[in-house]
């Protein structure tokens, strides 16, 4: 039962073995080279410091005499007794560190003459009474400056004579170094070609009956499992094929239970989409299609014509294609709620609106299977949407007669022209006065509202210049503005490009953000108006300091007929949706970031269009 781990323990001994003597070899080798570099630095090194030492010392001590000669004896005599003792401690660390033949002699050669040249210059700068100028300059260049260049040539012998024998011993290092180096190479192929021949010996000796078991476990392994593996052994190999064996038929019996599971559950799907009143699609990674069910036969022809296509072939719709090509490549869903989200389709001849809804599928591990897309019948929803907005246009058109005739009845009231009115109904005749101007402006914007949501009053393009829709919008506000305290920042891009924009429209909804900006911003806060281009766009940007609006009322800003509750009611809620309406017309979209108390940041973009 233990033979397979015997042959293997048996093995990486003898590879330990092997391993260790090509260490213990390279360690040794290490060795006697560091200790050939060390006595280089040792033996001659020092030496060679020692010479330089005596000959820049020496130097120093001719200097001293020339600065006698000059006529500075303080100076030449300091830097003698300075550079003496230094000198003569350099001879005598040469003198204890004879490592050279011929090296004895020059250094007792250097202790003497650095004696009689001591006692020369001496003489010159402690003569009493001093030498005159002219004996002394002659005395230094007849007796002092030979006897100078002696001893410091007797140095330089010394330096010569180490560096010469630190080049030898460099030069039987790197022998010693290459020695060692093909030494090394020599022991590491061989110990590597002893590792090889053990180890091929001990595999094949060991795992050779693994051969058959690992041809069977490969069929296992690729599904095959009615295959048994036949190893007759009592070993651990016996012990692993019976695993193996064991293992084939509880897999075997899974996959049969897996199977079933799986048939009945992918019936179960499919019988889900066909049943679904929505039309499905399934794509897969590779972009072609893959299922669609009988509610998208009705729209795009059936199934088998479809199958196996790649999306931009099989269905018709841009905007289904390129929605499908999104959630594929950059696995991102699709579930827009307004217009960009809306398909119209003939099904059977009959004109129907879809919401689309495409999102990507992944596996339980993240890899990406494909991507669906469902379509949503909200034709009924379009057809009430429409309902609804005729019936505010006709009722908002209607209304108006009415309206009118009530404002023209409170000014005769209040210009006295039925009689005098007492202040109590002059107050009332006010108050009335106001809520039919209030009554008035919110059957204006719902009439407005209607025509550009029934596409009655669609833009009127033209190339208009973005400085000056926001330069016109800003002189309009300004009075405002100043009324009230408020410093207005403009920023404005240079070189902003022309837009194709209705400039009436534009500036209805610039001047609806800055005069909400103005409204809801308390006495000495600031308005910043920017606009720059970036990608193609022109963004435009009123920033305030006001009171912010709610994080629960941002979502539904911009719906109709809403207003953030405890602000002071100036009208009925439907400025942000009528511009809202004009940006996505443009083609743009408006945004807005707000934090209570801090203030609010609205902001659309309008594209850029070649002109």
């Amino acid at each position: 039962m233990y033979n397979v781990r015997t042959q293997f323990l048996i093995g990486y001994l003898i590879l330990i073995f092997i391993l260790m003597g090509v260490i213990v070899g390279g360690i040794l080798q290490v060795r006697h080279l560091g200790t050939s570099v060390d006595r280089i630095l040792k033996n001659n090194y020092i030496s060679v410091v020692a010479a330089e030492n005596m000959k820049e010392f020496l130097e120093r001590q001719d200097s001293a005499a020339t600065f006698y000669l000059a006529g500075q004896v303080g100076k030449a005599r300091k830097q003698y007794q300075f550079f003496r003792p230094l000198f003569a401690q350099a001879a005598d660390v040469e003198a204890h560190n004879i490592t050279e033949p011929g090296e004895q002699q020059l250094s007792d050669d250097i202790q003497r003459q650095f004696a009689r040249y001591q006692k020369a210059i001496e003489r010159l700068l402690y003569a009493n009474p001093p030498m005159p100028p002219e004996q002394a300059r002659a005395y230094y260049f007849h007796v002092l400056e030979p006897a100078f260049l002696r001893l410091k040539q007797r140095a330089q012998d010394v330096l010569d004579l180490n560096q010469e024998a630190i080049v030898k011993a460099d030069k039987r290092a790197r022998t010693e170094a290459r020695r060692a180096f093909w030494m090394g190479i020599t022991a590491s192929v061989l110990a590597l070609g002893l590792a090889l021949f053990f180890s091929y010996k001990m595999v094949n000796s060991a795992l050779s009956p693994l051969r058959s078991l690992v041809r069977q476990a490969e069929e296992i392994g690729a599904g095959h499992f009615n295959q048994r593996i036949e190893v007759h052994r009592t070993d651990e190999i016996g012990a692993l094929a019976r695993a193996f064996n064991r293992m084939a038929e509880r897999l075997q019996e899974a996959r049969r239970v897996e199977e079933e599971r799986y048939q009945r559950a992918e019936r179960m799907s499919e019988a889900a989409l066909e049943s679904l009143y929505d039309p499905v699609i399934v794509a897969d990674a590779e972009g072609k299609l893959v299922h669609v069910n009988r509610a998208a036969e009705g729209l795009f022809g059936p199934e088998a014509s479809l199958v196996g296509k790649p999306i931009d072939e099989a269905i018709r719709d841009r905007s289904i294609v390129a929605a499908l090509h999104k959630a594929i490549h950059q696995q991102s869903a699709s579930v827009a709620e307004d217009e960009a989200g809306m398909v119209d389709l003939e099904y059977a001849g009959i004109p129907r609106t879809y919401r689309l809804r495409t999102t990507p599928m992944k596996s339980a591990e993240g890899a990406l299977l494909g991507a669906v897309a469902v379509l949503e019948d909200i034709t009924h929803l379009r057809q009430l949407d429409r309902l609804k907005t005729e019936f505010i246009g006709i009722a908002s058109h209607e209304l108006r007669t009415p309206v009118t005739s009530l404002q023209l009845s409170v000014d005769l009231l209040q210009e006295g022209t039925l009689g005098p009115l007492t202040p109590e109904q002059q107050e009332v005749i006010r108050c009335q006065k106001e809520d039919l101007q209030r009554l008035d402006r919110m059957m204006r914007d719902l009439l407005d509202i209607t025509r550009l949501e029934t596409g009655a009053t669609p833009p009127r393009f033209e190339i208009v210049s973005a400085a000056q829709l926001v330069q016109n919008a800003v002189e309009a506000i300004e009075p405002q503005a100043k009324a009230k305290n408020l410093q207005l920042n403009v920023e404005v891009s240079p070189l902003l490009p022309q837009l194709r924009a209705d400039p009436a429209q534009i500036n209805r909804v610039l001047l609806n953000l800055l005069n909400n900006a103005v409204r809801f911003t308390a006495e000495g806060g600031q308005i910043h108006v920017k606009a720059y281009a970036e990608d193609g766009k022109v963004f435009f940007s009123v920033k305030d300091t006001g009171i912010g609006i709610p994080p629960e009322y941002l979502p539904r800003i911009f719906e109709r007929f809403v207003q953030v509750p405890g602000v002071a009611r100036s009208g009925a809620g439907l400025g942000l949706s009528i511009a809202q309406t004009i940006v996505k017309a443009h083609g743009g979209q408006i945004t807005v970031e707000s934090t209570p108390g801090k203030g609010s940041t609205f902001a659309f973009y309008l594209p850029v269009k070649e002109l």
